[in-house]
């Protein structure tokens, strides 16, 4: 979410770590743990300083959720099997035609069309909405 938002809302001289704690919602720690990781994987660029902030290193319609599984490892493209057999795979124990490696496909499909800038575009409206009642809670205290 927050390379899409930088894409979109940021300008070329990208965005400063306030504002996208401002916009997500996200703890300052955590999201600064997140702009690192991202920054190893060469995602995006960081500088301090004035004039600083976060910049995207790719185009963020080109990053999909794929991309980002892949370049951290993440469990979620590979297959396993609702049944226990383990990985599923074409050949193996699990049954022909299995509705795990079906709905495993999909899934794939999905973070492969879905990129961080969709992300962004979708998530907007209920951050803004989200901001707006915290907001408003910290009013009433």
């Amino acid at each position: 979410m927050c390379m899409g938002l930088i894409g979109r809302e940021g300008s070329g001289d990208g965005m400063q770590i306030p504002d996208l704690v401002e916009l997500t919602g996200i703890s300052r720690p955590t999201l600064g743990k997140v702009v690192n990781a991202l920054a190893r994987k060469k995602f995006v660029r960081t500088q301090r300083g004035v004039g600083g902030g976060v910049r995207l290193a790719v185009d963020a319609e080109s990053v999909s959720l794929y991309d980002l599984c892949v370049a951290f490892d993440d469990p979620l493209i590979e297959c396993h099997c609702s049944f226990g057999f383990g990985h599923c795979a074409e050949i193996g124990p699990c049954p022909p035609g299995c509705l795990c490696v079906a709905q495993h496909t999909k899934q794939v499909e999905y973070l492969k069309s879905t990129s961080v800038l969709d992300v962004a575009d979708t998530m907007a409206p209920r951050l803004k909405q989200a901001a707006k009642r915290a907001e408003q809670a910290q009013r009433k205290r």
